[in-house]
């Protein structure tokens, strides 16, 4: 008679890291990754005489430390990665509320996203836009997830009713947001699956 297998020691994987310190991580690689492709790709063409490449090297330099300073802003999306059961223990009277952009739709577009703050609490998820427009407020339970946050996609999709809304944390001149922004945003899937989306 075989003898029942022992299960599988599960080894430490990226979900069992806190969001918080994932997006640390992710970051700090990006911007290393960032400021790499600049001087491999753009300074080093540059200065072997091809002066095409000064105004991108400018351009990307600029980009890179905009990035770094949202990246170090206390309301910025990286100072507002979720705690593990941040949505679970969210009040009406204590609310968890993070900076985002918002618009009707599958993809950000620049002109048509409004900023704002996404809010949690008493099993309710909201958005009101920087103007005081509440453009969505709905139970969890009515909340259907249009699609996993990635490398492509890192925002927050959420079909209500027959709208997809969509909700991006990094604007889209952060060169690390494919990076950092589905940890983000994954992390409000996540808990928003645990607390009854669909």
């Amino acid at each position: 008679m075989a003898k029942p297998r022992k299960p599988a020691a599960r080894a430490t994987t990226s979900s069992t890291t806190p969001a918080t310190t994932r997006a640390v991580r992710r970051r700090l690689w990006s911007i290393a990754a960032i400021w790499l492709f600049i001087v491999v790709f753009l300074v080093g063409p540059a200065l072997l005489g091809n002066w095409l490449f000064i105004v991108p090297a400018v351009g990307f330099a600029i980009a890179a430390v905009a990035t770094m300073r949202l990246a170090r802003n206390p309301q910025g999306p990286d100072a507002e990665v979720l705690e593990p059961g941040a949505l679970k223990a969210a009040t009406r009277a204590a609310p968890v509320e993070v900076h985002g952009s918002w618009s009707a739709g599958g993809a950000v577009r620049a002109g048509a996203a409004s900023k704002g703050l996404l809010r949690f609490g008493d099993r309710r998820v909201s958005f009101e836009t920087d103007q005081g427009e509440i453009t969505f407020d709905t139970p969890v339970n009515k909340v259907r997830m249009a699609a996993v946050p990635g490398f492509w996609r890192p925002q927050l999709d959420l079909d209500i009713g027959d709208i997809t809304h969509t909700i991006r944390f990094y604007p889209l001149w952060d060169l690390g947001a494919t990076v950092v922004g589905p940890v983000v945003a994954g992390e409000w899937y996540d808990q928003l699956r645990d607390l009854g989306a669909k």
